[in-house]
């Protein structure tokens, strides 16, 4: 009977956004426990108010890698056969990912189910939760991906609901260099053939699901970071997939492959951080 890890990892310093950090904390309270799992957590540095170090171009960049040792220490001591990562900011699945591929070395693929590609290098920009892909490929920040003992290959991998419409300067030559699959919301909208068929033709017998949250609509789905309450309109491009259609996507794929590992990054449960800072601030919960 294969073991199934839930993985709680509320690493916040990809993103720079401590926000991060109670998004996976309310993931792991909201996520279904199956009957052969076990539960780990990843303990993550907390010093919110302090000043985030830049090394190599990188935002926390040390303490990323030393989380990922956790992580990846966690991995190798439970020994799972699954693993569900509850997240946290999109570097969380670089540890997991890593250590799956070990696990099943062939016929195995990364479906990316994000509105953005995560396939930057420094000098893109200093957030590593942009880059977890590109570390899981061999490139993104060198230290970083020196970490990675089992790492892929572009072909090993498909992008779902990928706005390429809106993609930056740097993140289209990205995609023109290494040719990643993608299927974009539109073709998504009304069936999943494009990702089946990419599964049919690679033979993939085990599949790594990213799911960053941000590829929901928000207008379908309200914690996200574009969401944040009071801040103008952002810059960055917006999801623009249902709730129904990721989950549809998801049986879909796990009925024709096996899912091993599952990440779910980038939960922004808006209502309940602010109220949780506003009942802070009160004398009686102080005492």
């Amino acid at each position: 009977m294969k073991k199934t890890l839930r993985l709680t990892f509320p690493e916040w310093q990809g993103g720079v956004n401590p926000n991060y950090y109670m998004g996976s904390r309310l993931l792991t309270w909201l996520a279904p426990e199956g009957k052969n799992c076990e539960s780990a957590e990843v303990p993550v540095e907390t010093d919110f108010g302090a000043e985030v170090p830049v090394t190599g171009g990188i935002c926390a960049r040390d303490v990323l890698m030393r989380q990922q040792e956790t992580a990846m220490a966690i991995l190798e001591e439970k020994q799972p056969d699954k693993v569900i990562v509850l997240g946290g900011d999109c570097s969380v699945n670089q540890a997991p990912f890593d250590y799956l591929h070990g696990k099943y070395p062939e016929d195995t693929g990364i479906l990316w189910i994000d509105a953005h590609p995560d396939f930057s290098e420094p000098g893109d920009g200093t957030h590593e939760h942009a880059m977890v892909l590109d570390n899981l490929l061999g490139g993104g920040v060198p230290e970083m991906a020196a970490m990675v003992k089992h790492p892929f290959q572009a072909a090993d991998v498909m992008y779902a609901g990928l706005v390429a419409d809106e993609l930056e300067k740097h993140e289209k030559e990205h995609m023109k260099k290494y040719r990643i699959a993608y299927a974009t919301p539109e073709d998504l909208a009304d069936h999943n053939e494009k990702v089946l068929a990419w599964i049919k033709e690679k033979g993939f017998k085990h599949m790594l699901i990213h799911w960053d949250l941000d590829v929901m609509s928000p207008k379908d789905f309200y914690s996200l970071l574009c969401n944040e309450p009071h801040i103008p309109p952002v810059e960055y491009a917006v999801g623009r997939m249902t709730l129904e259609q990721i989950t549809g996507l998801i049986q879909e794929v796990s009925a024709v492959t096996e899912v091993v590992g599952l990440g779910i990054t980038e939960y922004m449960p808006w209502d309940v951080i602010r109220f949780r800072k506003a009942l802070s601030r009160i004398d009686i919960f102080k005492e």
